[in-house]
């Protein structure tokens, strides 16, 4: 995607996410009806079996689930391509997890009442939602480049998107999050995601000139 595009999105992306950040700081009536529809859908899909499967997605992607996730994936990629792109994607992951925990002590939503499955701390935006989508991006990012048939590319990237939705929705369903927390941080995960990779090459540079030769001697292509 060519750096323009991406900074458009990005851009577009993080509007969008202000524009709800807005609409729960200032009580706005229309994010209140938003909201209140998806709880009163989540409400009527309550039966014993979509909790036990959503207890299980909710379990499976919490954030410390997910950043474990990708710890292993930037070990692995740090023994099989080096420091240097392993730390890249390190930081993409734990650099947005703390912006996402800024905005939780700024804004500071309570969370909805009668959770299904108790859960502490702010509700917006959702950190469930926006640490599932960056490892989402970062797998793309490794695989879909490798994948050469067109159709498979398009069921990677429609399974990504499952995955996703997947997590958003067990959020408003086990009402430990509102619609509009989960849709902000699939907004600010893409506009977080668009706006920073364009600089992966720069940054990656001046990593090189930081980190210890002797951590990177052992990669020659990367020297």
């Amino acid at each position: 995607m060519p750096t323009k595009t991406k900074t458009l999105l990005g851009g577009l992306s993080l509007i969008v996410f202000a524009a709800l950040a807005l609409g729960v700081i200032t009580h706005a009536a229309w994010l209140a009806q938003l909201d209140a529809a998806a709880s009163t859908l989540a409400t009527r899909a309550i039966d014993p079996t979509n909790t036990a499967i959503f207890k299980v997605v909710a379990t499976l992607d919490s954030p410390a689930t997910v950043i474990g996730l990708t710890a292993l994936l930037c070990l692995w990629l740090w023994l099989k391509q080096g420091p240097v792109i392993s730390l890249w994607f390190a930081g993409l992951q734990l650099g947005g997890s703390a912006i996402t925990e800024g905005f939780k002590l700024l804004i500071d939503r309570s969370r909805p009442l009668h959770q299904l499955v108790l859960d502490h701390g702010a509700s917006f935006p959702s950190g469930h939602t926006f640490c599932t989508a960056l490892l989402v991006f970062t797998l793309w990012t490794l695989c879909l480049p490798h994948i050469q048939d067109q159709e498979s590319q398009l069921i990677t990237i429609l399974i990504g998107i499952g995955w996703i939705a997947m997590v958003a929705i067990s959020r408003v369903y086990l009402r430990d999050h509102y619609l509009s927390d989960v849709l902000a941080s699939v907004c600010l995960a893409g506009g977080w995601w668009l706006l920073v990779t364009p600089a992966q090459a720069f940054i990656q540079t001046k990593m090189h000139q930081f980190l210890p030769e002797r951590m990177l001697k052992s990669w020659p292509h990367q020297n």
